[in-house]
């Protein structure tokens, strides 16, 4: 049961180190293109934690979820829910509006969830200085503050680049409740 050993078996040293090579080579290449599409990938983390936002306005809204609100132990329900955003910014808030004033007003309304976007991600451009997407109670028709338009365009962007680019995100949120991100 002697076994001989057959002359070329097994692998060269060369053969060993082209393997190598290749494994690396193809390696370093994904982790660049890992590192240039990680800003992509956050950039649309960011866009769609903006457009859940906006959806959760729209939720309260057609829920007629109570707001804890000074004088009314029980909680009231706002006449309207909305979700204020600024250019420039890299804040925005929900709030509910009780007055029944277009947009958001201090100190008649209330803020009920304040969220600040990830870092390296702004809001560029609103068509305007300031955006209020609200949602009408219980019915959740949507208005937006002046001027009176059927949609509007949030532009987020990474920090430092202008918009077109790749590094633009637009989220539009139409008249009939319809929120999409392009």
């Amino acid at each position: 049961m002697n076994r001989i050993r057959k002359n070329g078996a097994g692998f060269t040293l060369i053969e060993t180190l082209v393997v190598i090579f290749v494994i690396g080579a193809i390696s370093s290449i994904m982790i660049v293109n890992w590192r240039k599409n990680e800003s992509q990938y956050q950039l649309q983390r960011a866009a769609q934690e903006i457009m859940q936002n906006i959806r959760k306005a729209q939720d309260y809204a057609l829920n007629g979820k109570k707001m804890d609100w000074p004088g009314y132990p029980d909680g009231r329900v706002p006449r309207s829910y909305g979700v204020q955003l600024e250019a420039d910014k890299r804040d925005y808030f929900i709030y509910g509006d009780c007055v029944g004033n277009v947009g958001y007003q201090n100190p008649e309304d209330l803020k009920e969830t304040y969220t600040q976007i990830e870092t390296g991600i702004e809001i560029d451009s609103l068509g305007r200085s300031t955006l209020d997407v609200i949602f009408s109670v219980p019915d959740g028709f949507v208005s937006f503050n002046n001027p009176p338009t059927t949609s509007a365009t949030i532009t987020i962007k990474r920090t430092g680049k202008t918009c077109p680019s790749a590094y633009c995100r637009n989220i539009i949120v139409r008249k009939t409740g319809e929120i999409s991100i392009e």
